[in-house]
């Protein structure tokens, strides 16, 4: 279907924008001056001056208090675009934090019903993936709010209506029904999209210039919400552009889930002697490859016994990787700093306008990354693990660098910029180019925006082996499947539990732990195990499940699976793809009891004919225009259409 969209500017300070001769939705725009507390909105300002061409519409509003709003709508390839700037009417400097440049609702009985259905479905993103986040699709009531972007759509026709952010070096941005209507949906910038979801406790920053703009916001509608937020991931995808990998899927071994606090020099060393004799003449590798790699608490392992280990890895033609948490400190701020000695991380914490250090955010206060002593940290940090021979860092607790607060840097004002500037440092000390050979970095806990920085980006909080790990990351994969390959070359689905993390009070099931292992091969992604081999049947355990050479084959294409459906806050049961000319379906169930999961062949989008499961070579049949599959617990089918 072509879409062709329109701007209207029409009567009261309202402006619509049409699909062909449909309206999609009118909307209004509102500043906040940061000085004098004074809202502008068009709906009550003058409109002063129209502006029109082919392309885009810009009307210009002034309000008696002298403020100046522009607001500028534009039609691109990708769709719609909203922006919106506050400036005063005498050319004197503004400030302001509070910038909604599209306050959306419905045209009446001519826009999509979407705007009226009491049933449609709101996606709520999270600002990022700590404490648990998860994503969910709830119907629209008043003070719902999601970060940077949301789909408004129907769960049976999938008809949906997207509001998406394309920037994110300056605000934090927020798409949200107002306190008093849940049939408005309002792009924020600023002050409305920055709270204890973004984990924010300090105002957001203030931001003075002559005339000062809003994030844009693109507005497209569609036919299917899924294919909307990929169009969204490809139109980011155009302007910034994932770190570059070319060394396939990684393959391997991290150390935290399995070994935690045990962790030592010898069950480190054992692991990847495990995984090099035992798993990778299974086929778990990608190019002969596997990354073996330390994670917290590596700092036990004396160093000599590290690079003793690291060069035994290279050596046996496997690769080395270790952790940081660059931009959050765990440490009692009156600690020296290591490396840098007379100096301590009171330093070089944040602190809110009374100079008081920020509070502890997942046990963690928050380093102003914009402090010199900071940067000069950082890069003896980057260049230690670079001159160490590691090959791949994965990097923790990145939303504590974008919090807000008081920074060194004046030029600095939000936690978005400094979490801009804080990644710039990262890409530049990290860049494969100066360090001479692969390094892959792997973003852990992180905000999902802004994208750009990291190989990979952990979809979801720490997830291990039970069948509520299975639907929690299955969770990230039904609304965070279009992020893979587009704003991050990978999704890392977290590193695989087969048996028992540390944090485990019992052993998985078989069933489970095939559908953890299933789970992470349709993120397309990373494919990190973490276990304690010393436990009894743990190796066993994971040949049988890790040693699945067909299985493995398709997590080494890096073909990320797409889900059939939405499925409120939780996890869709069914995914497909196509990998190399072939249908796959992957089946989960996550109940522990018998159950049969079914899905239309038309809804699906899945040819008849004869399914067979690459974990147990059972085949099925579709039957009136279904495919079927049923469990005797939690477990999962991986099918391929014969």
């Amino acid at each position: 279907m072509e879409k062709r969209y329109t701007w209207k500017a029409e009567e009261n300070g309202v402006f619509t924008l049409y699909c062909g001769e449909c309206p999609l939705l009118s909307a209004s725009a509102s500043a906040k001056d940061g000085d004098t507390g004074c809202v502008i909105d068009t709906r009550e300002a003058g409109l002063t001056e129209t502006r029109e061409n082919e392309n885009s519409l810009t009307l210009i509003y002034e309000n008696t208090d002298g403020l100046v709003l522009t607001e500028k709508l534009t039609v691109t390839e990708a769709g719609a675009i909203a922006q919106c700037s506050l400036r005063r009417k005498d050319g004197s400097p503004v400030r302001t934090n509070s910038l909604t440049p599209l306050i959306a609702h419905g045209k009446g009985d001519e826009t999509p019903y979407l705007w009226r259905d009491l049933g449609a479905k709101m996606l709520l993103v999270p600002y990022d993936n700590d404490m648990w986040m998860r994503y969910e699709a709830v119907a629209l009531r008043a003070g719902r709010k999601s970060y940077d972007m949301t789909v408004l759509f129907h769960e049976d026709s999938r008809e949906g209506l997207l509001i998406g952010a394309m920037d994110f070096d300056i605000w934090k941005n927020a798409v949200a029904c107002p306190g008093m209507d849940a049939r408005i949906l309002e792009a924020r910038c600023g002050q409305g999209a920055s709270d204890e979801g973004s984990h924010d406790y300090a105002p957001h920053g203030m931001i003075e210039d002559h005339e000062v703009f809003s994030s844009r916001f693109l507005i497209t509608y569609g036919e299917d919400w899924r294919t909307l937020l990929e169009e969204y991931a490809d139109a980011l995808n155009e302007e910034r552009k994932p770190r570059a990998w070319d060394q396939g899927v990684p393959f391997g071994f991290n150390s935290y889930a399995g070994l935690a606090r045990t962790l030592n020099a010898d069950n480190f060393r054992e692991s990847g002697e495990f995984v090099r004799k035992e798993l990778t003449p299974r086929g778990f590798e990608n190019h002969g490859e596997t990354y073996i790699n330390l994670d917290g608490g590596w700092q036990r392992i004396p160093e000599a016994d590290r690079l003793r280990i690291k060069d035994d890895l290279h050596a046996n033609g496997q690769k080395a990787g270790i952790y940081d948490a660059p931009f959050a400190c765990f440490w009692p701020i009156d600690k020296e700093i290591p490396l840098m000695p007379g100096h301590t991380f009171a330093e070089i914490v944040l602190r809110d306008a009374k100079g008081t250090p920020l509070p502890r955010i997942d046990r963690a206060i928050p380093y102003d990354v914009t402090h010199p002593l900071w940067l000069e940290w950082t890069e003896k940090k980057a260049r230690q693990f670079i001159a160490w021979g590691y090959d791949y860092l994965k990097i923790d607790f990145l939303s504590h660098g974008g919090m807000e607060g008081q920074h060194f840097d004046p030029a600095v004002k939000t936690g978005r910029q400094a979490l801009t500037y804080g990644y710039q440092v990262l890409n530049r000390l990290f860049d494969e180019k100066k360090i001479g050979r692969p390094f892959f970095v792997s973003l852990s806990i992180a905000p999902l925006f802004p994208s750009g920085c990291g190989n990979a980006r952990r979809f979801s909080c720490d997830a291990f082996g039970l069948a509520e790990d299975v639907e929690y990351v299955l969770n990230a994969q039904t609304y965070s499947w279009w992020t893979g390959g587009k704003l991050y070359q990978f999704n890392d689905p977290d590193h695989i539990v087969l048996q028992r993390s540390f944090c485990m009070l019992e052993d998985s099931t078989e069933g489970e732990a095939r559908a953890r292992y299933t789970s992470a091969v349709i993120a397309g992604s990373v494919m990190l195990l973490s276990e304690d081999y010393s436990r009894p049947g743990a190796k066993e355990r994971t040949l049988r499940i890790a040693g699945n050479p067909a299985v493995n084959a398709i997590a080494r294409s890096g073909v990320v699976f797409r889900p059939v459906d939405a499925a409120g806050g939780s996890a869709c049961p069914v995914f497909t793809a196509e990998i190399h000319g072939e249908t796959y379906a992957a089946v989960f169930s996550w109940k522990n009891r018998e159950q049969t999961v079914a899905v239309s062949l038309e809804r699906a989008g899945l040819p008849a004919g004869t399914y067979e499961d690459l974990w147990s070579g059972k085949r099925t049949d579709t039957a009136q225009g279904a495919l079927s599959w049923t469990f005797q617990g939690a477990d999962a089918a991986l099918l391929k259409k014969l």
